[in-house]
């Protein structure tokens, strides 16, 4: 005990302090070398080199890769042990401290072991002391019993402390980054859980609402914002109302992380569960969708919002950064679409972004892929089909495009942006159920294409204000099959109240047709601009 006492009331814990620094500069050097890398290495080699030549050696740079971002997680990791230990031992300090001026305040003495004696007036009792003395020696011996309990207990803390980060410390010993190791993102991520457990930490306490959300970040220093991007990146990556540039960057290390636990079932070293095989195919085609575009311009930059490997997968994925655009645009798409389409719907994006820059080139654009639902596998014009027929999916995803849509409103930065809500399909139903529901989608424009049904009778039950509900249908889409059915009023209707622009492009996806008035009025909307009126008269060519 002499030394423990000895060594914590006297510590000076500033080289802990220093190391713990380190450890997270280091994390922080590998964060900046992973971006630098992916952006200016693997991205364009992705979008620029093919063959049997390019996939092994893309395949050698993104193991370096891999090991720089598991680096960057233990490094945080390790920096996390430090400063926990840093804080429970600097608390155990001052306790001890105060303890010792209290009990020598009362003129009790503290021996260098920790031991505490009575005062020297107390120390020898005498044989003739009074009932009165033998009581006040009664309740100093009491004190020094208390003030003993005490101090024993700060010490047993701080050994306590002290053991616990030397065991979580052996949890991050560097063996991981071996080089037969495949699985090294998964069990990184294995390491941390393993390590904030055993140090008792606990997740971040992040608000429910967007708003809130956004102001609990912002309240965070830049140190405890980059740890918790680090370190818990199946938060960060899903909060609506964050960054959009934090959120993506947990949410590539967390899709790198979830790919890698698929690949150890598929070999045995995890069980497997229901699903794996279609969880790790989603986060294949994920991964190589973001792979190829990281050496994109910054104006055509992805920033991966959310994704969820089960099923048919959900994905939200933004082209340029929604934060700091002047219009923002929120494209939902509809049946059939799942992991395997996003190739599509991100050259969809691109489309709509251009032509909206080409209403409005003084302005920046962001368009976001917004799959945050489990779409229909059917076509909607199957209206007997029960997948269709009714409003539950576009129910089920409503609460989540609200969300959404108002964590954009959060996490802008500088004036308020245009945001304009899409719908294609069933995509429409569930925008109009969104925007119908608890207070709407904050959307300054909303905008459809070969819409079923919104889920309401009219325009002005979506929550926007009056002229701002825009509708597009090809004369030939079959998408009249299934309107003024079971999803709502007819959006094609003058009576529905929207404003039909003109579309002169044929069938149910031809609205991103290049060059096409289809694509140039949706660009106009997103811009905030007048779309040209529907012409009745008007033929798609054949």
């Amino acid at each position: 005990m002499t030394s423990v006492f000895s060594r914590l009331f006297k510590q000076d814990f500033s080289d802990l302090k220093a190391a713990g620094a380190s450890w997270e500069k280091m994390s922080k050097d590998m964060h900046d070398a992973f971006d630098s890398h992916r952006m200016k290495v693997t991205g364009p080699l992705h979008a620029s080199w093919e063959g049997e030549d390019a996939e092994n050696a893309l395949r050698f740079m993104e193991d370096i890769e891999t090991r720089i971002q598991i680096t960057q997680t233990e490094s945080m990791a390790i920096a996390k042990v430090l400063e926990t230990t840093l804080q429970r031992m600097e608390q155990a300090q001052r306790d001890l401290r105060a303890e010792v001026k209290d009990a020598e305040a009362q003129h009790f003495r503290i021996e260098d072991d920790g031991t505490v004696r009575l005062p020297k007036a107390w120390e020898t009792p005498q044989k003739d002391e009074s009932d009165e003395t033998r009581h006040e020696r009664q309740v100093m011996d009491a004190q020094l019993q208390d003030y003993q309990v005490r101090i024993n207990r700060i010490l047993d803390e701080a050994l306590a402390a002290s053991g616990e980060a030397r065991k979580a410390l052996s949890e991050l010993n560097g063996e991981i980054l071996d080089i037969k190791n495949k699985q090294m993102a998964a069990e990184s991520a294995g390491d941390v859980d393993k390590v904030m457990d055993r140090l008792g930490v606990k997740e971040p306490q992040i608000p429910d609402n967007s708003k809130d959300a956004a102001e609990w970040w912002k309240g965070l220093d830049p140190d405890q914002q980059r740890q918790y991007t680090t370190l818990y990146p199946d938060l960060i990556g899903t909060t609506d109302g964050l960054p959009s540039d934090v959120r993506d960057e947990a949410n590539r290390l967390r899709l790198e992380q979830e790919l890698n636990r698929q690949q150890k079932r598929e070999i045995g070293v995890l069980s497997a569960v229901e699903g794996s095989d279609e969880r790790r195919h989603n986060l294949e085609v994920l991964k190589a969708e973001l792979d190829k575009r990281d050496g994109a311009p910054e104006d055509k930059r992805l920033y991966l919002l959310n994704h969820d490997s089960g099923g048919d997968g959900k994905v939200v994925i933004a082209m340029g950064n929604p934060d700091t655009a002047d219009n923002v645009a929120v494209q939902v798409p509809g049946t059939g679409t799942t992991m395997d389409s996003t190739n599509s719907q991100l050259n969809r994006i691109e489309k709509l972004q251009l032509s909206a820059r080409g209403a409005d080139s003084t302005a920046d654009t962001a368009v976001v892929y917004w799959l945050g639902y489990d779409a229909p596998e059917v076509p909607v014009t199957e209206a007997w089909n029960t997948e269709v027929a009714d409003d539950d999916r576009a129910e089920a995803g409503a609460q989540d495009l609200r969300d959404f849509t108002h964590g954009l409103r959060a996490s802008h930065e500088g004036e308020r942006a245009n945001l304009t809500v899409l719908g294609h399909s069933y995509g429409s139903t569930t925008v109009g159920a969104a925007a119908s529901g608890d207070g709407g989608l904050d959307a300054d424009s909303i905008a459809v294409v070969g819409s079923p049904g919104m889920t309401v009778d009219r325009a002005d039950q979506l929550n926007v204000a009056p002229g701002h509900v825009y509708v597009g249908q090809a004369s030939d889409d079959n998408i009249n099959l299934a309107q003024g059915l079971t999803l709502g009023g007819d959006p094609t209707d003058a009576d529905w109240g929207g404003f039909r622009f003109n579309t002169d492009t044929s069938g149910h996806r031809g609205y991103w047709d290049d060059c096409s008035e289809s694509l140039n009025n949706q660009g106009r909307i997103i811009a905030g601009r007048q779309p040209s009126a529907y012409r009745p008269w008007y033929m798609p060519p054949q």
